[in-house]
């Protein structure tokens, strides 16, 4: 990996967790995130983990963690108007798991397309 590549991946991180800052966990205490200089490894290195979270209006979301740290908090199903999740846990799994893998090969930022969601069957 170039210098130039470790470096996007870092500030990706970092923006990412300052984007995160006023969320907050299902225990309402803020969100862990993770800054550049708190994210010690890269995403491809990291232990990649994900977990499904509630989203507006009775939905899901999904939260992608590297190393334990929050790189990816999405409430709503990525490039769709709107901000309703996916209409079940298991359509949030499928997603989180989609992006996860994105992450794992260093897909940064881990875009999802209309395509995949339609392959996923999360829209038609």
């Amino acid at each position: 990996m170039t210098r130039f590549s470790l470096l996007v991946i870092v500030l990706f991180a970092g923006l990412s967790a300052s984007a995160q800052l006023a969320q907050r966990n299902a225990e309402g205490q803020p969100a862990t995130t993770a800054t550049a200089a708190e994210f010690p490894r890269t995403p491809n290195t990291a232990a990649i983990s994900h977990r499904i979270i509630d989203a507006p209006n009775g939905t899901y979301g999904y939260e992608i963690l590297a190393d334990g740290k929050l790189l990816v908090r999405q409430t709503n199903i990525p490039g769709q108007p709107g901000n309703t999740g996916c209409a079940t846990k298991a359509d949030a799994e499928k997603l989180a798991t989609l992006v996860a893998d994105k992450v794992k090969r260093g897909e940064m930022p881990p875009t999802v397309t209309k395509e995949e969601l339609q392959q996923l069957s999360i829209i038609r």
